[in-house]
């Protein structure tokens, strides 16, 4: 394999409504401090990431700021995911603006290893 892929693709995005809602109906919940992950498993050839952050985070500068956060977070840790899944990400109201990566890139480590753990179960049935 060599090089890791930290990019982050247009084809890592999830933009249609129908690929949210499906992430929606068929997904599981993981929530940490700052943000509620729904994940489903992958109906991709990559993990693919979502972002849905409301106006009660701020004005469209903050959500922007938060966006590019979570994408960042996804970019830094998607290798870490050992099977494909579509996440959609929702930040919690304690999310603030002025939160660092390295506040949120702790509990999406976390959360990685919980999806982990939850989605290979179900495909190897241990």
């Amino acid at each position: 394999m060599g090089t890791i892929n930290y990019k982050f693709t247009k084809a890592e995005r999830l933009l249609r409504k129908r690929e949210f809602d499906r992430v929606f109906d068929e997904g599981k919940v993981f929530k940490n401090k700052f943000i509620t992950l729904y994940v489903a498993p992958g109906a991709q050839k990559c993990s693919r990431l979502g972002l849905i952050v409301s106006k009660k985070i701020g004005n469209a500068v903050c959500r922007n700021r938060v966006k590019r956060l979570l994408r960042e977070v996804f970019r830094l840790n998607k290798n870490m995911l050992v099977i494909n899944v579509d996440i959609v990400i929702i930040p919690r109201n304690t999310f603030l603006p002025s939160l660092k990566l390295s506040d949120i890139d702790i509990g999406f480590k976390k959360a990685i290893l919980q999806i982990n753990k939850n989605f290979t179960n179900e495909v190897h049935h241990h």
